[in-house]
């Protein structure tokens, strides 16, 4: 499931990300993984994310939350950029740092992520073809997320980034009912 983008953070979030793309190099993955993991327990959590975002609660208290509850399961890179978030009054823009990092990882790695919207169920046959095609369109390793719709009628709707490729029934029909009117 998708999050929102936090618009208004987003310049902050760019830099704290590229930051800690630059210090993690070496290891990318390990670091997106515990950005993951990060974001899932506490920005999905209500109790823990009432608990870092109240004013009451001192910044030695969260730093040693953080600690506790990731100490020895995430990098000491990870570690260090979440206290320095928490020194800076940044830690409420994680969830976006987070996204603009994947982003960018995605990029130096080459990959672009879509997501294909469909009504009938493509067989994996058909899965290889569309994404051989489309790895050749963006000349990248492409991702395909699957999600059902049946609003389409029919046919594909392709999303990535902001972009649309509208292969659907309905988009058809919808084009045909201006012609006749």
């Amino acid at each position: 499931m998708k999050k929102s983008l936090d618009i208004k953070n987003l310049k902050v979030a760019k830099r704290y990300a590229k930051a800690l793309l630059e210090s993690s190099i070496n290891n990318i993955d390990e670091i997106s993984d515990d950005l993951e993991l990060i974001d899932n327990s506490i920005f999905k959590d209500e109790s823990f994310k009432m608990f870092f975002s109240h004013p009451v609660v001192s910044l030695k208290d969260k730093k040693e939350t953080i600690k506790e509850t990731f100490q020895n399961k995430i990098n000491s890179i990870t570690l260090n950029f979440l206290e320095t978030l928490l020194d800076e009054g940044r830690f409420n823009i994680f969830s976006t740092i987070f996204d603009v990092f994947q982003k960018e990882k995605n990029n130096l790695k080459n990959i672009k992520i879509l997501d294909v919207f469909y009504v009938y169920e493509i067989d994996e046959e058909q899965k290889t073809r569309l994404k051989d095609k489309l790895s050749n369109k963006f000349n990248k390793e492409v991702i395909l997320n699957y999600q059902k719709d049946e609003t389409i009628l029919g046919g594909l709707v392709i999303k990535f980034e902001d972009k649309i490729i509208d292969l659907s029934l309905k988009t058809k029909f919808d084009r045909l009912k201006k012609i006749n009117l």
